[in-house]
Order: structure tokens, then sequence, then C-alpha cells
């Protein structure tokens, strides 16, 4: 079975350098960084300042000034471990990888017992597939803090790509107690379960919304186990939470569509939610396929043709709906 594998990035999830400027609640980044100026004006040595807002700036995708801001922070403070961090999320997003990893090399070198810059080598390696490295440094990074959760995620995702599930599941339900409000650890975990048919998906997708409740994909997972185990007004229920969400609307009208149709025949709600489907992408095949399934259930053979000739515009020689056509004619 193809493992369907969720990674989440955190390379952008800067560590804060603990500047000394005080953030006021609800002040907005330019806000922010209006404060820093006047603040650099006042205390241009000030290195915390620089990094503070270099993270602003490479937030706002403003990378030219987030370089100059913290090589400027480096100049100050050459042996800050956390500013080779924030200059390493730099060149990541840059695109250039080897000074991304030599920019952690170097925190890592300046702080032997922080695990931070190896929890970031560890991720870089596994995005790019160099799994081995990916273990090695998450491995260094337990070693120096057993509670970490993301390098147990890393390993598990590296397992889970090396085709070793039983350890993939092991090391991710490790990430997932030791942090109980992280996201990824609970959803990979609810995606590999509910691809075994398991019960227990549930609970960990469950999980992952409780962190992120309008989260999209948990949602839909988790309509598609309550399908998958015949709980149809739950997966109705659930699949409703998605109706206004751009993009998981269509697949979960069409899904509620097929409960509809297949599992308990209300042909009028089906084909209120394959006509919704259709609507909001006209070359639906599946959609345009099953309104003509729901026509001849219907008794209405002249729609039903209707909608497989037009499955069979969008998709020629469409099997189902050739055989549909086929079934009309005999």
């Amino acid at each position: 079975m193809n493992k369907i594998i969720i990674f989440f990035l955190s390379i952008l999830l800067i560590s804060s350098c603990g500047s000394n400027s005080e953030k006021i609640e609800n002040q907005t980044p330019q806000q922010i960084l209006g404060e820093l100026d006047k603040k650099i004006q006042e205390d241009e040595n000030n290195y915390e300042l620089y990094a503070e807002r270099a993270t602003i700036f490479l937030d706002q995708g403003k990378l030219d000034p987030a370089f100059r801001d913290i090589n400027k922070a480096i100049s100050l403070k050459p042996k800050d471990p956390n500013l080779y961090v924030i200059l390493s999320d730099i060149y990541f997003v840059l695109g250039n990888k080897e000074n991304s990893l030599s920019s952690l090399k170097k925190a890592a070198s300046l702080d032997l017992k922080n695990p931070v810059p190896l929890i970031k080598l560890s991720e870089i390696y596994l995005m790019t597939k160099e799994y081995d490295k990916a273990h090695l440094y998450a491995d260094r990074a337990i070693s120096l803090n057993i509670n970490a959760s993301k390098p147990y995620y890393y390993k598990g995702i590296a397992f889970l790509e090396t085709f070793d599930t039983s350890q993939a599941i092991l090391n991710l339900k490790i990430a997932a107690n030791l942090d109980t409000n992280s996201f990824a650890p609970n959803m990979q975990l609810g995606v590999l379960y509910y691809e075994n048919d398991d019960s227990i998906a549930e609970l960990y997708l469950k999980k992952a919304l409780n962190v992120q409740p309008s989260n999209a994909s948990a949602i839909y997972y988790l309509a598609m186990l309550y399908q998958q185990n015949a709980e149809f007004d739950k997966a109705l229920e659930t699949y409703s939470e998605l109706y206004d969400n751009e993009k998981s609307a269509k697949r979960a009208y069409y899904n509620s569509g097929y409960i509809y149709l297949v599992e308990l025949q209300d042909f009028d709600k089906a084909e209120l939610m394959f006509k919704t489907a259709v609507k909001m992408d006209p070359t639906f095949v599946d959609a345009l396929y099953n309104l003509g399934r729901v026509y001849k259930a219907m008794g209405n053979e002249s729609l039903a043709r209707s909608y497989y000739d037009s499955t069979l515009l969008v998709l020629p020689n469409y099997p189902l709906a050739v055989q549909g056509l086929n079934r009309l004619d005999n």
C-alpha cells in the first residue's frame, strides 16, 4: 500500500533570540518594525534588536533586509548560536541548502548542548531524502533532550518513507505523547490507521482536531473514516463542515452524494450534492457520471444519458460512462 505521508515543515518557525524589545499585544508587524527602528537608532549595537527585525522581515518575505540585519547581528555577537539558526532559515528560503546546513552546523558547534540546530538539520535532511543523516541528527537531538517531540516525528516520517511502518508508528506515537498539543504526529497516525482500516484512527484524528479544529484535512479524513465504517450520519455531518471550505468542498459534496446514492438511496439529496459538486467544477468526471446514475435510479433515462454523454465529453472513453450508456441501450 502506498502510504500517504503528511510532512509539516517547521523551518520558518524561527526561534526567538530573546529580544529586549517589549512586544505589545495586537501590534501589526509594521508597528513592531517601527518600534524596532526607533530602538536600533537609540542602541545601534544591540544585536538582539537586529535579530528580531530580521525574523520579521523573513516572515514578510523581505529577504534582503532580513539578510542584512542578521549579518549585522552576527558581526556584533559572532558566537551566539541562535543567530546562525536564523541565518539558516534565510538561506533555506533562498534555496541555498548548503549554506543553510553549514549555518546550522555552525550553530551546533557553538552550543554543544542545544538540540535546536540538530532538529533543524534532521528536518532538512528528511526533506532532501537523506534518511541516514536525518536519523543521525534526530538521534543526536534526542540525546540532548529526550523529551523533544520533533526529532521523533522526523524519525517517524523517515521510517515511513523507507517503508518501515512499525518503527514509523512507534516514533510518531512517542512524538504525539511528548507534545499533546502537536498536530502533525496525531494527524499522520490518524491517516496511517485509516489506511489500515483501524478504528483507532478516530482517536488520533480527533486529537489532531483538538489542536487545529478547522483543519480541512483532518475533518475530511474523519468523515471518510465514518463513511468507511458505515457510520453514515456521522460521515454526512462531518462532511458538512467542509461545505464552505474552498479547497475541500467539492470532494465533500461528492462524497456526501455518494452516501445518499449508494448507501441511503436518497436520490433527491444525492442529486443536490452531485449538482453542487459539478457547479464548483464542471469537469468533475465522477460527479457527472454519478448524476447519470442518480437519474437512472429515478427512472429518468433521458437525463441519465445526457450526463453519461457529458462525462464522455470531459473524459472520452471513461469506462463507467460507456457501461452506463450500454445499460441504457440494452
